[in-house]
């Protein structure tokens, strides 16, 4: 299942007001290397009140684009990466791990998503002989970025620039590792951002850029496509 991203905000008739104030999600950010074990990603109750949480985990099929395209990895017939749990409570000032469990050591670097959302249980009751239950999603969801890793002899730096006859540049990485460019000025009145990540197998394409200029692995970057 392949999704559009966007922020999560999930709206419910019932709205615990406090429940986004009283979470805390820690890392935000996580490079996970290879079949690396022991990492984790900490959950905080810091309110007074009981929080129930559902995580989801995506992975990024377009990293370094926008709008983000997202597979959920139930989706994946073998992902490279589980989870656990994905379900939890906890009460007032209680924590809890979500465990990060790889499974195969990916040939590049992998984007994804962990997204951690409050959720609240609402009864409906129909008839007298009919009941049902309803999980509602409360407020927005903390997400979390995990940068999947291949082992360390096998992270490759590398990148090239194609001149796409008039219709800008075109930034590929070559190695199997991301290629972070800073700095970036266009000299023309095209407005581009100053970062850009650029992912193995998802090429950037700068539209209408006929000279760029910037940095990447600290390198200085000049490009002349006029």
């Amino acid at each position: 299942m392949n999704i559009k991203w966007k922020p999560l905000i999930f709206l419910s008739c019932f709205i615990n007001a406090h429940s986004n104030a009283q979470l805390i999600a820690i890392p935000s950010r996580i490079n996970l290397e290879a079949l690396e074990k022991g990492q984790t990603v900490k959950v905080f109750n810091k309110g007074d009140a009981s929080l129930y949480l559902e995580a989801k985990l995506y992975r990024v099929e377009n990293p370094g684009h926008t709008p983000e395209s997202q597979t959920l990895i139930g989706e994946i017939p073998h992902p490279q990466m589980m989870f656990n749990p994905a379900r939890m409570s906890l009460g007032p000032k209680q924590e809890r791990d979500i465990h990060l469990i790889p499974l195969k050591s990916p040939e590049q670097e992998t984007l994804y998503r962990l997204y951690i959302t409050p959720v609240t249980q609402t009864r409906i009751t129909g008839t007298r002989d009919e009941k049902k239950e309803m999980a509602l999603t409360v407020g927005i969801a903390y997400g979390v970025l995990i940068h999947y890793l291949p082992e360390k002899s096998l992270q490759k730096r590398g990148w090239e620039y194609q001149c796409l006859k008039g219709k800008g540049i075109q930034l590929t990485t070559t190695g199997t590792v991301q290629s972070p460019f800073r700095h970036l000025k266009s000299h023309h009145k095209e407005h581009i951002s100053e970062t850009q990540n650029v992912y193995p197998g998802t090429p950037v394409t700068l539209p209408r850029i006929k000279k760029l200029t910037g940095k990447v692995f600290n390198e200085d970057v000049q490009i002349d496509c006029s």
